[in-house]
């Protein structure tokens, strides 16, 4: 049954329609069944970005974004719960999802993302961007509204906002091991990784984020995270970028972090799950607590769940969103 309904995840996906063209908010109907997520794509120099859109051209949609080695899936269950208010572009990042990967040679940086938001708002002509960002999305989310206090029209964050304070010596430690696992992925980009039946793979993926993905909410992810194996045609490999397994996060000086998030003045919503061990350290609550403090327009709640809880109890979030736009007139 699982191989069943993953094989026919991908056919549909071959025989969907995709725009490279950039999309006119204002004029042009991307599609007729809003309750159907479109495929769309992004042209960028090393390719394109794919996203899904649910919702209408008629208003311009909230930018939606996934967690590290997540992809756009991980809002297949909350987007329908929120489209009808605004809609919803959820986008792969590179190397993730259906997206293109950087060309070889090149390293995933995380800053990078925050000038790919950058590029998106340029690209649509967009006068604010509106944020739905989760994990990794919800760190690179809150540096661009920090440095463009003015061109944010809300941020809502689940359960992360800066990165985690790691000890800078196992940091240190673990460098010499992660540059040299990259230079052994640079050389393997063109090799099939291994394959996996899709029970096997709905594990791996469960226990990989610490069971933060709950088994039943795997397939979400599967959909623009896995590729028929051609060695096997009962089996089906990871498809994101090997390299973003070992991407170097730099620690960034405390002081830096701080004056980013005292930036942060736009309509904010920060979800945490109670269940989860990140943004729990002692220097991300103290930014949480500085921009409670410096941003009166920020709400904070707490919800029991794992880090991925808007994928597994959407319907916790949605009913946290939902009233954050009517509280702010965002809608």
């Amino acid at each position: 049954m699982a191989k069943r309904l993953l094989r026919d995840v991908l056919i549909t996906h071959k025989n969907l329609t995709t725009s490279p063209l950039r999309i006119n908010y204002k004029h042009r109907h991307l599609h007729t069944d809003d309750r159907i997520p479109k495929e769309v794509k992004i042209p960028v120099q090393w390719g394109h970005i794919s996203a899904k859109l649910w919702g209408n051209e008629q208003e311009q949609p909230i930018l939606a974004l996934h967690g590290w080695q997540d992809n756009a899936g991980t809002w297949d269950t909350l987007a329908p719960l929120l489209y009808e208010k605004r809609p919803i572009l959820a986008i792969d990042f590179p190397g993730h999802g259906y997206s293109s990967w950087y060309p070889p040679g090149m390293m995933y940086y995380p800053w990078e993302f925050v000038r790919l938001i950058l590029f998106i708002k340029e690209y649509y002509k967009w006068d604010k961007i509106s944020l739905l960002c989760h994990s990794m999305g919800a760190i690179a989310g809150l540096r661009f509204a920090s440095l463009f206090p003015d061109e944010v029209a809300f941020y809502i964050a689940i359960d992360s906002l800066v990165s985690d304070d790691y000890d800078l010596h196992l940091v240190v430690d673990k460098y010499p091991k992660t540059l040299r696992n990259i230079q052994i992925a640079q050389t393997r980009l063109e090799d099939e990784p291994p394959s996996y039946t899709i029970e096997e793979m709905t594990k791996i993926w469960h226990m990989g984020t610490m069971k933060s993905v709950a088994l039943e909410s795997v397939k979400h992810l599967l959909k623009r995270g896995s590729k028929p194996s051609s060695r096997d045609p009962n089996k089906y490999y990871f498809s994101r970028d090997s390299r973003l397994k070992h991407t170097l996060f730099n620690p960034e000086n405390k002081k830096f972090v701080e004056a980013l998030v005292k930036r942060l003045s736009c309509p904010s919503l920060y979800v945490k799950g109670l269940d989860s061990p990140y943004a729990s350290d002692e220097f991300s609550v103290e930014m949480r607590e500085m921009i409670r403090k410096n941003n009166p327009k920020f709400d904070c709640h707490f919800v029991p769940g794992t880090h991925h809880v808007h994928l597994n109890d959407p319907e916790k979030i949605a009913d946290l969103i939902l009233p954050f736009y009517q509280k702010y007139n965002l809608i």
